[in-house]
């Protein structure tokens, strides 16, 4: 049979790609609307695929099952001062950009930033950089009026706002790429460090879900 398929593409002649002759368009605004742009996607999706094809994605499709063996974790990626970490994308509720911080009164703990005003609603933010004691290059920043960047998160009914300084996205990380962290690290009262892995360009820290978690509330008494 013959691979070889021949469209009337009038959605570039007459269409919202052509000229705009077309008398249908009146009725259905735009061609992806069309019954003949809908018959011609059929007739495209529905033709035989050439015997290269099939080869070459049978190779490709075997590779993939081989590349992805083993675990992956899927991981919220951000920077922290000069610290890029990462968590569990499964606590993530949304990012949210940086906004105004309302003080609470004779709460002076460097890691609670204060309330910030999420559609109406009051959280609590706290700043993973003196959470998990990282160091500022240069002086110490001051007190800010605003927050960071804000991963708003939710473990264990209950929710958070954590104020970051970038956030670069998802990740997808094989388990077998994570490495373990030292043991001095990994040992400290103020780490939730679990591992490390190479993101691009970049070491990243991978933080355990449940430690960073346990550790807020103790850090804010």
């Amino acid at each position: 049979m013959s691979t070889d398929l021949v469209l009337d593409d009038c959605w570039n002649r007459i269409g919202v790609r052509g000229d705009h002759s077309c008398p249908e368009l009146a009725a259905v605004i735009h061609c992806q609307n069309c019954p003949v742009f809908a018959r011609a996607g059929r007739r495209l999706f529905e033709r035989p695929p050439p015997p290269e094809c099939v080869e070459e994605w049978t190779e490709r499709l075997a590779r993939q099952e081989e590349e992805d063996a083993g675990e992956v974790l899927s991981l919220i990626v951000f920077r922290v001062g000069p610290e890029w970490l990462a968590f569990d994308v499964h606590t993530m509720v949304e990012v949210a950009e940086p906004r105004r911080v309302h003080r609470i009164p004779h709460r002076r703990h460097a890691a609670l930033q204060g309330l910030v005003n999420i559609r109406g609603e009051l959280q609590l933010c706290v700043s993973l950089r003196e959470l998990l004691g990282i160091k500022s290059e240069g002086p110490p920043p001051d007190r800010a009026e605003r927050t960071g960047w804000l991963l708003l998160t939710e473990h264990d009914g209950q929710s958070w706002a954590l104020a970051v300084d970038e956030v670069a996205g998802v990740a997808r990380v094989p388990q077998r790429a994570v490495s373990n962290v030292p043991a001095t690290v990994s040992g400290s009262p103020t780490s939730a460090a679990c591992g490390v892995f190479l993101g691009q360009d970049k070491r990243v820290g991978c933080l355990d879900t449940r430690r960073l978690f346990d550790l807020i509330p103790r850090g804010l008494q």
